[in-house]
């Protein structure tokens, strides 16, 4: 029998802690944000992807150390 973890997700104020980037920053580089009328558009500028969990936003630890990555080479 294997065991697999759940994915962590983090709340924008703990990637805001995380990375040192302010709230309004960090929704500037979301690739993929959801407008008012709940349809999720694609930002090609952004960097980070988000997951969306009702009106709240998530960040997998996968995508976090992808979005540090491209932050570092930037």
């Amino acid at each position: 029998m294997e065991l697999t973890l759940p994915a962590t997700m983090w709340k924008l104020t703990e990637v805001s802690s995380r990375t040192g980037l302010s709230r309004s920053a960090l929704y500037r580089e979301i690739k993929n944000p959801k407008s008012v009328t709940g349809e999720v558009r694609e930002n090609p500028l952004g960097r980070l992807k988000v997951i969306h969990v009702g009106r709240s936003v998530r960040v997998r630890e996968s995508d976090l150390v992808d979005f540090l990555d491209a932050l570092a080479k930037a």
